[in-house]
């Protein structure tokens, strides 16, 4: 759990060990309503995306930010009233459920993070720069290059609305689909060299530490950005949640300020934008 206090994708761990001491030093406990309890899926907070807007907000607001990222449910601490804000990508389930139940209010949306089209370095199907993914399916099925299948839900989807898109190209010899997910299946497109989906951020956190014959190819096309929204949790309905601190957060959060920052926030040694502001679509 952490106060943001540092900011860069470099400073994020310091940032978590930073908070954990100052709220459980003894004689410096804070106050419900001085506190603000954000839950968060993972990749918004190991991008370092929070640890470049929070500071500012505790600054001008009084307020301390607690984070608790994770890769499950998000929602199951804050139902529990371990939280009193929410960050999760939209098209979780889990964002129906809680709100429909009462326990949260209607979800605002925030900013997106984005998938990739991958692909070995000689490029054979030619799709390097281009913007237009439906486009850079279709080239990779004409030239027969092997296209592997990342097995997440929202990466077959998106992989189908590209097949759709291309016309349905015959899949016979080049789509290869092992059942594989994740870092599993970009090591096997590494092998094969052969195309395919994944995260950005994923993707740029794997190969820091593992060399792959995969870059980033197709970049640009808004169909692979991804949405997260927030959601209060109802104090009406989940005892102790701080109401005024988590709207004041998700106010900030939705500033014309902060949504700039959003669209300026780099990852270190990448000077493409992969996050971005959603909003405008409230």
């Amino acid at each position: 759990m952490a106060s943001f206090s540092s900011t860069g994708l470099s400073h994020g761990v310091s940032c978590v060990v930073a908070l954990c001491a100052f709220t459980t030093a003894p004689g410096r406990a804070m106050s419900q309503t001085q506190l603000v309890r954000l839950e968060v899926v993972r990749v918004a907070e190991q991008s370092g995306l929070l640890a470049q807007l929070l500071p500012d907000f505790e600054k001008s607001s009084g307020y301390r930010v607690q984070v608790h990222s994770s890769t499950t449910d998000v929602f199951e601490r804050a139902q529990r009233g371990e939280a009193d804000l929410v960050i999760s990508h939209y098209g979780f389930e889990e964002v129906e459920r809680f709100v429909q139940k009462g326990l949260g209010f209607w979800p605002r949306l925030l900013f997106s993070n984005q998938a990739v089209m991958l692909g070995p370095p000689d490029d054979p199907a030619r799709i390097r720069d281009l913007t237009d993914a439906v486009e850079a399916f279709r080239r990779i099925a004409q030239a027969q290059a092997p296209y592997m299948v990342n097995n997440l839900d929202v990466l077959t989807y998106l992989t189908d609305i590209l097949w759709e898109g291309a016309g349905r190209p015959d899949r016979t010899g080049w789509y290869i689909d092992l059942g594989l997910s994740d870092q599993a299946a970009v090591l096997a497109a590494s092998e094969r060299g052969a195309y395919m989906l994944w995260g950005v951020d994923p993707f740029i956190r794997f190969i820091a530490k593992h060399p792959l014959r995969e870059e980033m190819l197709c970049v640009g096309d808004p169909i692979f950005q991804r949405t997260m929204a927030s959601v209060v949790v109802n104090p009406e309905t989940v005892k102790g949640v701080n109401v005024e601190g988590a709207r004041a957060l998700e106010q900030y959060l939705l500033s014309p300020a902060t949504q700039a920052r959003i669209r300026a926030f780099r990852y270190e040694g990448y000077d493409s934008a992969f996050w971005w502001p959603a909003g405008l679509q409230n």
